[in-house]
C-alpha cells in the first residue's frame, strides 16, 4: 500500500495562539459556536499572525470600528459561508467581505461567514437573523462542495475536525433527508472513532478511507446540501429577499447548474488555489488576500446584475399595481 502511495493516517497538527483572550469561539445552542466579540490577534505555527474584530453580535467587521452605527438606514447584503468568507488567515482589511463593501458602498455588507461552517449553519444564521426584525436586499450563500459533508456531519468531517476538537468544537447541527423533497436536522456531538491501527497501517487508512467515500454516498450529502438551499430560497422569498449562491470553489459547478435550472440566482466567483499566489501556503492552505481581490471582484459583478433585475422587477411591479 505504501509503495501505491498510501499512507497511514497522521493527525493535523494545530498551532493557533489567540490573543488576548486565548479564545476565539463560544458555545451556541443551536449552531455548536460561534465567534467572541471583540479584537484578536491570531498566530499560526508560531510564526504568521493576522489581527481580526468581531463585532458584538459576533459578526467579522466589513468597514472600521468606529465607522458602525446604529442608525445607519443603508439597505444591507447578508453574505454567509465558512471560513473563506470569514477571511481566515487575513486582515480585516483583506477579507472580500471588506473590499466588497469598498465597491458597493451604497449597501451594508454583513459577514456572516465562521470558519468551519457549512450551508446548514448558514441557514440557522438566516433565520435566527430575521427574528432580529432586519431583512437585507439580498443574501448570498457562499458555497464550496466541501460543504456537503458539513451538512452531514459525516466521518469525513469528523475526522477532519478531530484536531480542532481540543478547542471545544464539540457540537455541530446534522441534517438528514426526510422524504424526496424535506430534510430534519438536530445537534449531534462531532465525535471521530478511529479504524484500528490506521495511525501505523497504510492499509487500515486505505480502508477508511474508502468507507467514508461510501458513507457520503448513502446519506446523499450533496442533495441534502441542495435541500437546504432550497428552504433557504423559500424563507427569503417569503420575506421578500432574494437570494444568490456564489459557488467558490470547483466543485460548486454542479450545484450551481442544479439550482440555475430551478430559477435560483447563482454565480460563479471561484479562484484556482492551486496557484501560489492564491493562498497563504506554507503558513496556511486558506485564500490569500490577492484571492480575495478576485473574490470580491467577481462577486461585485454578480450583485449588481442582480440589484439590476431586482430593482427593474420592483418597478415594473409598482407600475402595474
Amino acid at each position: 500500500m505504501r509503495v501505491a502511495g498510501y499512507k497511514p493516517w497522521q493527525i493535523e497538527n494545530v498551532d493557533v495562539a489567540v490573543e488576548p483572550k486565548g479564545n476565539f469561539f463560544t458555545k451556541h445552542s443551536e449552531l455548536g459556536y460561534k465567534h467572541l466579540p471583540g479584537k484578536f490577534k491570531v498566530t499560526l505555527n508560531g510564526n504568521y499572525s493576522f489581527n481580526a474584530t468581531h463585532l458584538n453580535n459576533s459578526l467579522r467587521i466589513t468597514h472600521p470600528l468606529n465607522t458602525y452605527h446604529q442608525s445607519s438606514k443603508k439597505p444591507e447584503i447578508w453574505i454567509f459561508g465558512c471560513s473563506f468568507t470569514y477571511g481566515w488567515s487575513l486582515n480585516d482589511s483583506e477579507t472580500y467581505a471588506w473590499l466588497l463593501q469598498e465597491k458597493l458602498p451604497q449597501y451594508e455588507i454583513v459577514n456572516f461567514g465562521v470558519n468551519g461552517y457549512g450551508t446548514l449553519h448558514s441557514f440557522i444564521q438566516f433565520k435566527e437573523a430575521l427574528k432580529q426584525g432586519k431583512k437585507p436586499k439580498i443574501a448570498v450563500i457562499a458555497y464550496a462542495g466541501f460543504h456537503d459533508r458539513r451538512n452531514t456531519l459525516l466521518r469525513a468531517r469528523s475526522k477532519q475536525m478531530s484536531a480542532w476538537n481540543k478547542l471545544g468544537i464539540l457540537w455541530q447541527p446534522d441534517a438528514r433527508l426526510n422524504g424526496e423533497k424535506n430534510f430534519t436536522y438536530k445537534m449531534a456531538k462531532l465525535e471521530y472513532h478511529e479504524f484500528p491501527l490506521m495511525r501505523v497501517s497504510a492499509l487500515s487508512h486505505f480502508l477508511e478511507v474508502n468507507y467514508n467515500q461510501v458513507e457520503e454516498g448513502l446519506y446523499r450529502s450533496h442533495e441534502v446540501s441542495k435541500e437546504i438551499i432550497e428552504e433557504f430560497n423559500r424563507v427569503a422569498e417569503a420575506n421578500g429577499v432574494k437570494l444568490v449562491v456564489a459557488g467558490i470553489n470547483a466543485g460548486s459547478a454542479k450545484m450551481l447548474e442544479e439550482l440555475s435550472q430551478e430559477g435560483i440566482a447563482t454565480g460563479d466567483i471561484s479562484v484556482d488555489l492551486k496557484i501560489p499566489a492564491n493562498n497563504n501556503l506554507p503558513h496556511d492552505i486558506h485564500p490569500s488576500a490577492i484571492a480575495n481581490r478576485q473574490y470580491a471582484e467577481k462577486l461585485a459583478g454578480v450583485l449588481q446584475g442582480n440589484l439590476t433585475n431586482r430593482e427593474g422587477a420592483l418597478g415594473e411591479a409598482a407600475r402595474k399595481r
